[in-house]
């Protein structure tokens, strides 16, 4: 798909089995790049290790893997503030106001509110945004919630 933005990737991984994350990358001149692939399902792998009472249940599950021939990458020139938790322990805020499904566009935050406390980006008595209006981004994983607030929209590839 050409011309891919932050909400038509999240549209078109709506019914993916969640996303695993492969590589988030840092570089000196604060780019981050963040690729990911969507779950699938693990050809016949059925969990047989677990007590009786719980097999009969189990032989129609299966794994959920990573698709390794479906690879995206997200791509910010530039950020503010990023952080990468623990999706185990992340929790759920009715207070948050968020758009999207895996890939999420947020309104209102924690972070949004701590990025005031924590950082020279300030939205201003007049509600023009220092050092210029920002956006606060998650990728929801698997394994990890990541979230950047940052001055410029997201770059979205296909990389396999």
């Amino acid at each position: 798909m050409d011309n891919l933005t932050f909400e038509s990737l999240d549209r078109e991984l709506n019914n993916a089995h969640g996303l695993f994350l492969t590589e988030l990358n840092a570089n000196q001149d604060n780019e981050l790049r963040i690729s990911f692939s969507p779950g699938k399902e693990a050809d016949g792998t059925v969990n047989h290790k677990v007590v009786e009472v719980y097999e009969k249940l189990l032989e129609s599950c299966v794994a959920i893997v990573p698709d390794e021939d479906c690879l995206y990458e997200i791509m910010f020139d530039d950020y503010i503030i990023y952080q990468i938790r623990n999706e185990s322990f992340s929790s759920y805020d009715p207070d948050e106001i968020k758009h999207g499904h895996n890939l999420i566009k947020f309104e209102k935050s924690k972070l949004l509110d701590y990025l005031r406390v924590s950082t020279d980006a300030q939205q201003l008595g007049s509600g023009e945004y220092y050092p210029g209006k920002w956006e606060h981004y998650g990728i929801y994983t698997q394994n990890h919630i990541i979230d950047v607030i940052s001055l410029c929209h997201p770059k979205v590839r296909i990389l396999t």
